[in-house]
């Protein structure tokens, strides 16, 4: 077999798998994981359980592919672009974002199966699973951090922050739809904005958090306001 017959055999093999995972989810979608049998992709794919087996070996194999092709990849995505640290932290935090939402759209099924079956994952995938998850909220965090140490990033909590940014990414599996008026790049990048445009200082925020002086006042403001507390609360009702 040459290498052009033998490139297009493992391209066809790789549509054929794909082929297997989306029928699966399709049917984890709709009967859940545990009412789905492997006969059944097999009938929905019209094909032998034999034919299957050439792919995977049991439907929990198939799990563990939707988990590794949504939440593995997505750490993996998100520390390449934190491991950015030379980079300015709002650019890096907009290609996170938007890299994080076209990596789910182009795989919403498969999220959103994975995330109504994290609990009949088995132990040993859903400690995979969990531990790609908290990977991925510890660099939108260290990211959001970074932004904050560089003072272009308001004081917020970062670990909320991230949260709160993650939680908008994911939440786009379950509204949007191929053919609607944006594309999914577009929403990536509405979003991307919405995110850092969220989290930054405005220019004289950036110069009054410069200006040593300015902080000398901000700081002598709030004891001021924290010994009027004091005085209320000693005074009672």
């Amino acid at each position: 077999m040459g290498r052009t017959s033998a490139k297009a055999e493992t391209g066809r093999k790789a549509l054929l798998r794909q082929s297997v995972l989306d029928a699966a989810a399709k049917l984890f979608a709709e009967r859940g994981f545990a009412g789905t049998s492997f006969q059944d992709i097999a009938d929905a794919l019209n094909v032998g359980r034999t034919a299957l087996y050439y792919y995977f070996k049991s439907k929990e194999e198939i799990l563990a592919s939707l988990v590794e092709e949504v939440t593995v990849v997505s750490d993996r995505q998100s520390a390449m672009l934190s491991a950015r640290t030379d980079d300015d932290p709002v650019e890096v935090l907009r290609s996170m974002v938007s890299g994080h939402v076209e990596l789910l759209l182009s795989h919403a099924l498969h999220f959103r199966v994975v995330d109504r079956t994290e609990v009949e994952l088995p132990p040993d995938l859903r400690a995979v699973h969990e531990r790609s998850k908290r990977a991925v909220l510890d660099h939108f965090t260290t990211q959001i951090a970074r932004g904050i140490q560089q003072g272009v990033f308001r004081p917020v909590d970062a670990r909320v922050a991230a949260f709160a940014l993650i939680g908008m990414c994911s939440w786009t599996t379950w509204w949007f739809h191929d053919g609607g008026r944006k594309t999914a790049r577009e929403v990536a990048g509405i979003l991307a904005d919405l995110a850092v445009h969220g989290l930054l200082r405005t220019d004289d925020q950036r110069k009054a958090a410069s200006d040593p002086g300015n902080l000398f006042r901000q700081l002598h403001e709030s004891l001021d306001c924290l010994e009027l507390l004091y005085k209320r609360q000693d005074a009672g009702p």
